[in-house]
C-alpha cells in the first residue's frame, strides 16, 4: 500500500482495504458524499466541525497527487524506486466532507488568462479540455468582480475523470472539484457547449457559497445552495445572454410550482436537521429545493434592489468577517439592515417562503367596462400545496386556511393603444375571490353609426364571418392590446390568465420578452378550437430569425400539436415548408450538405424532425407524409465539408423515428426505417462517435418501436438484438442505455415485479457506481409512472427482500445516491412518497390494555413510571366502546362502575411484608410509583380502587381472606400474586375519615395545588389518576392507583367552574357560527349525521351498562401489596381535573418531555375481587 499523511496521522491505502476512495485505471480519488469522509481518513465527520488541514501525500514519481489548499512544495525521496511527496496546506477552516484527494497520471493545463486555476485530466481527453475551459476566466472574473473579493482558497483545481469512475457528475471539495469527463466538449460538437459552461460556473460559485461560507445549521443549507445558483444565473445573464437567463429561470419556476406540493420541498424545515439526515439535498426533491431557493432569493433581490442585495453578498464573503458560517436568521437581519426591507414584510416572507411548502396559484380573468373605461380583473387565489392530514406542522394548516397568504403586491402590465401602464395593485394575500379594477388611460375614438346590411343579424354580426374576424371586432371595441401579470417575474407563482384569443396573438407577435412569448404559445396550443389566425401566428413566429431560438422551438412543437384534420394538417405543412426553405436544394428537391455555422438556426432545424413525428391524424397515427419526410432526411444526410459534427443532428432524427405511430398507411415504411437504424448502429460500432450518443439514440428508438408494434413483433427478438450492447467492453453510456431499454421491455411484457428482479440482476453485474445509480433512477421513474397511471402491479415478497438486501449492502453504502434511490423505490412500493420526509419514527407499539402495577423489588433510582407515547396522538373524543372494551356484558358491569351516586368511604389497611419492611424514607418513596427496573424483574401486584360496594349504602363493608380467580388478568412473567385482600377490619365513619384524609370532602390543600399545577393538556376525560396518593409522607405512599369513571369530587369541579363556563360559552358561539357557515356543505352534513349516530350508540351502551350495574351487587375493594402499608379510599375522580396517568410500560419508556402533548385514549384494565358479606 501507499502512505498518506494527514494532520491526525498516517494512513496506508492498499488492496483489500475497505475504504471509500475508488481506484481504477491507475487513478485514485475520493468523493464528497454525505457522511462518508470518515471512511477514508480519521475525522469528526460533521458539518459543524471545521478546522484547517495540513496534508501530505507520497506517491510514485509518475503520478500526481491533487488535494485541497495550496501546494507548498514537493519532496523527492531517495528510495528505490523513488517516490514523491506532495505537501498541501489549507488555512481556511472547512469540514471534513470537503477534503478530497485525486491521484493519477494527469496532464496539468494552467489557465492561459493568468488566473489562479489549474485544469487536469488524463492524456486521452486533453484536446477536449483545452476547448472546454476557454471561457472559464469569464466566470472567474465575473464572480470576483460582483463579490469584490478574490478567490478564497488561492489556487483552484479542476480534475476531469472518466465517467464510469465517479459517483456523480460533480464532486465538490475545498479549492478542488472533480468532474465527469463527459462534460468535456469537443470543438466540433455544438449541443453540449451551453450545458458544460453552466455546470463549471455553478461548481465555481459553490466554492464561495457552500464551502468557504458554510451553513450554520443543516436547515440553513438552502441559503448557500440558493446563493450559488444566484451567482450562476448572474454568469448566464452576462455571458450567455439575458434571454437565456430569463427563459431558464421561467422554466425553473414552472417546475417548482408543479412539484412543490408537500413538506419535502420546504427550504428551511426544522426536520432537515433531525429527521432527514441530509437526504433533502438528494434526488428530484433536492433539485426542486435548489430551484426554489434561487427563485426565493431573486424575489428578495427584486424587493430590495440589486445594489442592496449585492452589498449583502459582499458582506457575507468579506475576509474581515469573523465567522465563516451563515444562518437564515443572520441573512434575515442583513435583509432588514442593508436591504431596507420592513420587518412586517420579512416577518411574513420567511415563514411563508422558507419554512412553508407550496407556491401561490393566481387564476385571473378580465372584462372591459366600456362605460367606465376600466378593466375588471377577477382573481382567484390558491396554493399548490395539498392538505396533509398526517402532518403536525403548522404550515399546511396556514396554507389551507389562506388567512395570511403571501406577502407582497403583484404588478399587472396593461398594453393599451396609447402606451404601456403598470398597475401594482394586485395583493398576493387576500380573499379567495376578489375583483380588482384597473383604470384605462387610452380612449376609443367615436365611431359613426353604420346601417345594418340586409341579411345580417340585428347585432351587426354575420354568419359568414369566421371566428378570427369576430375576435378582431371584439378587440376593436376596447383600447386593450394585451395584458400581463407579474411581467418581471418578481414572485414565484403559478399564474393562469384568461384573455381573448386576439390579445394572445398580439402578445406573441408584438411583445419582445421571451417569457411573454412562451406564455402566449403555451395558451394558443391548448385551445380546443383552432383558427387559421392562430396557426399563422405560430408559423410567422417560427420564421422570425430575430426571435429567441428556444421560443421558436416551442412554436414548432405547438404547430405539431395543432395540426389536425380540421385544419387540413396545416401545422405539418408549415413545418415541412420551413425546413425545406432552409435546408433543401430547390433545383433537385433534396437536402443540401449540412452547414451549421448559424448556431441558433441549427438548434431550430434540429427540432423540426421531432416535431413532425408528433403530428397525429384523426386515427391517432402519424400521417404518411410525415414518416416519408423523416426517412428522406435520414437517407440523404450529408456532412461532408461541415466543420461541425452531425452526431447530435443524426441522433435527433433517430429519436424522431421512435415517436412515430405506425398506422395502416405508414406501416409499410417501417422496414426502411429499421434498415436505416441498423446501418447507423453498424457505422457507430465501426467508427465510435462522440460519447456513444448515436448508438444510445438507436437503441432507444428500437425499444420505442417495439413497444408500439408489440402485437406484430416478438419482443424476445428485440431483446436479443439489444442484449449484446450490455457487454462490458462497450462504453458505459451504451451499456446503461441497453440495460434501461431491457428493463422497459420487461415491464411492458411481464410487469413491474419482473422488471425489479431484472434491475437487481443488472445492478449486481454493473461495475461502475454511476451506472448503478442511473439504473436505480430509471427504475424509480418506472415505479412513479405506474403509480400515476394507476397500474396495480403486485410486487412479490422475494423481490422486496432483494431490494432490502441491496439497500443494506456494501455496494449501496459506497454509493449514497444508489442507496437513496433504492429507498425511494421501497417507499413507492409501500404506497408513500419517495422521500424520507413524513416517514414516522419507529416507536414500540403500546399494548391496547395496560395494567397499573406496583413493583415490589424495584431499585431506588427507578421510582417514576412513565407513560408510553403513541405514534399518532389522538385529538378526537373516544367513544364508550374505545374506552371500555366489551369482552362480555357481565364482565363490564362487574369491573367498572359509572354510577353517578356518591360512594361511601372504604378503609383499606395494607400490611407490610417482611421483605419490604426494611425499606424506609427515601427508598420507600422510590418504590412508591411502581416503575419497573429494566435490570431486575420482580413480582408485581395489580390493583384497582373503583369497584361498587356490596350491600346497602348505609351498610358497613365487609372483608374476608377469600381469594377468587380474576377475569382478564394480565401479569408479568414473574408475577407471583394478584391484588390480594386480607386483614382488614370494619371501622366506623369517623375512623375512616380520620385515617384516610383523601375523600372528596376532605382533600388536602396540597393535593388541590398539585392538581392546579398540572397543565390542562395533561387532563384526560377518559383516564383519571389521583397523583396525591404517592406523595412522600402520605398514607397512600407506595400504592399506585387508577380510576376510570365520570363522577368528580365537588371541590375539584368547583375549582375551575368560572373558566369552564367562559370556555363553554366561547365554544358554543364558535359552533353556532360554524354551523351557520356550513349548513349547506354536504360533507359537513354527512359528518353531522355520523356524529349523531355515534352519540346515539354511546347513549345506548351507557344505558345498558347502567342497567347491568344496578343488577349486579355493589362491591368494595381491599388491597394488600407486599411492600407498603397504607389506606385507600375508593372515591371516583373528576373527569375534568384528573391528572395524566402514570403507567408502567413493560416494553419501552418515553421521555418525560413527551408527556406534555395530549395523550391518546388508554384502555386500562381494572382488576378487583368480590368480597363476601360478614355474617
Amino acid at each position: 500500500g501507499e502512505e498518506h499523511k494527514t494532520g491526525s496521522g498516517r494512513l496506508y491505502f492498499g488492496e483489500g482495504r475497505n475504504w471509500r476512495s475508488f481506484c481504477q485505471h491507475n487513478v485514485l480519488h475520493s468523493n464528497s458524499q454525505i457522511r462518508r469522509a470518515h471512511c477514508w481518513f480519521p475525522c469528526i465527520d460533521s458539518a459543524t466541525q471545521r478546522c484547517p488541514f495540513d496534508l501530505e501525500f507520497t506517491v510514485s514519481t509518475d503520478l500526481v497527487a491533487v488535494s485541497n489548499g495550496d501546494l507548498l512544495y514537493q519532496v523527492l525521496s531517495k528510495e528505490d524506486p523513488p517516490r514523491k511527496t506532495y505537501v498541501y496546506k489549507l488555512s481556511t477552516p472547512v469540514s471534513a466532507q470537503w477534503i478530497s484527494l485525486v491521484v493519477g497520471p494527469f496532464e496539468v493545463l494552467p489557465d492561459k488568462n493568468g488566473i489562479s486555476v489549474s485544469h487536469m485530466c488524463l492524456s486521452s481527453t486533453l484536446s477536449k479540455l483545452d476547448n472546454t475551459i476557454s471561457f472559464f476566466h469569464d466566470a472567474y472574473s465575473c464572480y470576483e468582480d460582483y463579490l469584490a473579493a478574490s478567490f478564497p482558497f488561492g489556487l483552484y483545481k479542476q480534475i476531469f475523470l472518466p465517467s464510469e469512475m465517479v459517483v456523480s457528475p460533480t464532486s465538490f471539495g475545498a479549492s478542488t472539484c472533480i468532474f465527469s469527463a463527459d462534460i468535456l466538449n469537443d470543438e466540433k460538437v455544438i449541443d453540449q457547449i451551453i450545458g458544460t459552461r453552466i455546470k463549471l460556473a455553478y461548481a465555481l460559485a459553490r466554492q464561495w457559497f457552500g464551502i468557504y461560507t458554510s451553513a450554520e445549521e443543516p436547515n440553513d443549507d438552502w441559503l448557500l445552495d440558493g446563493l450559488a445558483g444566484f451567482l450562476t444565473d448572474l454568469f448566464i445573464k452576462r455571458y450567455l445572454g439575458n434571454n437565456e437567463a430569463r427563459y431558464r429561470r421561467f422554466k425553473a419556476n414552472c417546475t417548482v410550482c408543479q412539484f412543490d406540493v408537500s413538506g419535502a420541498t420546504a427550504l428551511g424545515s426544522p426536520d432537515a436537521s433531525t429527521d432527514l439526515y441530509g437526504t433533502q439535498t438528494l434526488g428530484s426533491y433536492g433539485k426542486i429545493r435548489s430551484l426554489k431557493a434561487v427563485a426565493v432569493l431573486q424575489t428578495l433581490e427584486k424587493q430590495m434592489g440589486p445594489d442592496s442585495f449585492r452589498k449583502i453578498l459582499q458582506m457575507i464573503v468579506a475576509s474581515t468577517r469573523a465567522s465563516r458560517t451563515l444562518s437564515t436568521k443572520e441573512f434575515r437581519h442583513l435583509a432588514n439592515k442593508i436591504g431596507n426591507l420592513e420587518r412586517p414584510f420579512l416577518k411574513e416572507f420567511f415563514p411563508r417562503w422558507i419554512e412553508s411548502c407550496g407556491c401561490p396559484i393566481m387564476r385571473l380573468g378580465i372584462s372591459y367596462n366600456k362605460r367606465r373605461n376600466l378593466v375588471e380583473l377577477a382573481v382567484s387565489r390558491g396554493c399548490t400545496a395539498k392538505a396533509d392530514p398526517g402532518s403536525d406542522s403548522h404550515v399546511n394548516g396556514d396554507i389551507q386556511e389562506g388567512a395570511t397568504g403571501w406577502p407582497g403586491m403583484m404588478s399587472v402590465r396593461v398594453h393599451e393603444t396609447d402606451g404601456v401602464y403598470d398597475h401594482p395593485i394586485l395583493p398576493m394575500a387576500g380573499e379567495a375571490l376578489q375583483v380588482v379594477e384597473l383604470q384605462c388611460h387610452s380612449k376609443l375614438a367615436a365611431k359613426r353609426f353604420q346601417k345594418t346590411k340586409k341579411g345580417s343579424k340585428p347585432d351587426g354580426s354575420d354568419d359568414n364571418v369566421d371566428a378570427s374576424t369576430q375576435e378582431n371586432r371584439t378587440s376593436m371595441d376596447s383600447p386593450l392590446l394585451w395584458i400581463r401579470v407579474d411581467p418581471e417575474m418578481e414572485y414565484l407563482a403559478e399564474i393562469h390568465f384568461h384573455q381573448p384569443i386576439q390579445m394572445w396573438i398580439n402578445q406573441l407577435e408584438k411583445d419582445k420578452d421571451v417569457i411573454s412569448q412562451s406564455q402566449a404559445i403555451a395558451v394558443l396550443e391548448k385551445l380546443p378550437q383552432l383558427s387559421f389566425a392562430v396557426i399563422n401566428a405560430l408559423n410567422n413566429f417560427l420564421n422570425d430569425t430575430k426571435a429567441f431560438w428556444r421560443v421558436r422551438v416551442e412554436a414548432a412543437y405547438a404547430l405539431a400539436v395543432t395540426a389536425s384534420e380540421e385544419t387540413d394538417l396545416a401545422g405539418l405543412l408549415h413545418l415541412v415548408k420551413f425546413y425545406k426553405s432552409r435546408r433543401f436544394d430547390t433545383d433537385i428537391g433534396l437536402p443540401r450538405p449540412n452547414d451549421f455555422h448559424d448556431i441558433p438556426e441549427y438548434f431550430v432545424l434540429e427540432a423540426i424532425p421531432h416535431a413532425v413525428a408528433l403530428v397525429r391524424s384523426s386515427d391517432k397515427s402519424s400521417p404518411r407524409q410525415a414518416i416519408e419526410f423523416i426517412l428522406q432526411l435520414l437517407k440523404y444526410n450529408d456532412n461532408n465539408g461541415n466543420v461541425y459534427s452531425d452526431v447530435y443532428w443524426l441522433a435527433a432524427m433517430v429519436q424522431a423515428i421512435g415517436e412515430v405511430e405506425f398506422g395502416q398507411q405508414g406501416i409499410g415504411l417501417l422496414s426502411s426505417l429499421l434498415k436505416r437504424i441498423d446501418r447507423l448502429l453498424q457505422f457507430d460500432n465501426f467508427m465510435p462517435g462522440y460519447n456513444g450518443v448515436l448508438t444510445v439514440s438507436c437503441i432507444r428508438a428500437l425499444a420505442r418501436i417495439a413497444e408500439r408494434v408489440s402485437s406484430s413483433i416478438c419482443l424476445d427478438r428485440i431483446c436479443e438484438l439489444i442484449a449484446p450492447f450490455r457487454s462490458m467492453d462497450k462504453p458505459w453510456k451504451v451499456r446503461i442505455e441497453a440495460s434501461r431499454v431491457l428493463l422497459d421491455l420487461e415491464l411492458h411484457h411481464k410487469g413491474l415485479d419482473a422488471a425489479l428482479l431484472l434491475f437487481l440482476k443488472y445492478t449486481d453485474e454493473e461495475r461502475s457506481l454511476r451506472g448503478a445509480t442511473k439504473l436505480a433512477v430509471h427504475v424509480l421513474r418506472i415505479c412513479q409512472a405506474n403509480v400515476e397511471s394507476n397500474v396495480t402491479d403486485q410486487i412479490k415478497l422475494p423481490t422486496l427482500f432483494g431490494l432490502l438486501h441491496l439497500l443494506s449492502s456494501k455496494k449501496a453504502y459506497n454509493n449514497v445516491l444508489l442507496r437513496h434511490n433504492v429507498f425511494c423505490i421501497l417507499q413507492i412500493a409501500a404506497g408513500r412518497s419517495p422521500t424520507l420526509y413524513g416517514v414516522p419514527k419507529f416507536v414500540a407499539p403500546s399494548p391496547l390494555v395496560q395494567e397499573i402495577s406496583v413493583d415490589q423489588h424495584t431499585k431506588a433510582d427507578s421510582s417514576v413510571p412513565q407513560l408510553s407515547r403513541p405514534q399518532e396522538p389522538s385529538t378526537s373524543t373516544p367513544s364508550v366502546r374505545e374506552v371500555l372494551p366489551a369482552t362480555g356484558p357481565s364482565k363490564d358491569a362487574d369491573n367498572i362502575s359509572n354510577c353517578s351516586e356518591r360512594r361511601n368511604v372504604v378503609k383499606i389497611r395494607v400490611r407490610r411484608s417482611a421483605s419490604s419492611s426494611k425499606a424506609d424514607g427515601a427508598d420507600h418513596q422510590d418504590h412508591s410509583h411502581g416503575g419497573r427496573n429494566e435490570n431486575e424483574a420482580g413480582p408485581c401486584s395489580s390493583m384497582s380502587v373503583d369497584a361498587p360496594m356490596v350491600g346497602a349504602p348505609n351498610e358497613p363493608p365487609t372483608t374476608s381472606n377469600h381469594n377468587i380467580e380474576e377475569q382478564n388478568s394480565c401479569h408479568d412473567r414473574e408475577s407471583r400474586m394478584s391484588a390480594s385482600v386480607s386483614n382488614a377490619k370494619v371501622m366506623d365513619t369517623y375512623e375512616i375519615s380520620k385515617e384516610l384524609q383523601c375523600t372528596a370532602d376532605s382533600r388536602t390543600d396540597a393535593a388541590d395545588s398539585r392538581l392546579d399545577a398540572v397543565p390542562k393538556d395533561e387532563f384526560s376525560p377518559a383516564v383519571n389518576v389521583r397523583e396525591d396518593v404517592d406523595k412522600p409522607g402520605s398514607q397512600l405512599e407506595g400504592v399506585s392507583t387508577s380510576y376510570v369513571g365520570t363522577q368528580a369530587p365537588d371541590s375539584v369541579n368547583g375549582l375551575h367552574s368560572k373558566e369552564k363556563k367562559r370556555k363553554d360559552k366561547k365554544d358554543k358561539k364558535r359552533n353556532r357560527d360554524e354551523k351557520r357557515d356550513k349548513k349547506d356543505d354536504p360533507e359537513y352534513l354527512a359528518k353531522k349525521r355520523l356524529k349523531k349516530e355515534k352519540k346515539k350508540m354511546e347513549k345506548e351502551l351507557a344505558r345498558k351498562q347502567k342497567e347491568g350495574d344496578r343488577a349486579s351487587s355493589q362491591q368494595d375493594i381491599v388491597v394488600k401489596p407486599s411492600d407498603s402499608q397504607g389506606t385507600v379510599a375508593a372515591t371516583p375522580p373528576a373527569p375534568e381535573q384528573s391528572a395524566e396517568p402514570q403507567v408502567s410500560n413493560k416494553d419501552a419508556a418515553v421521555d418525560t418531555a413527551r408527556t406534555l402533548t395530549p395523550p391518546p385514549t388508554k384502555k386500562i384494565k381494572i382488576k378487583f375481587k368480590p368480597l363476601k358479606k360478614i355474617g
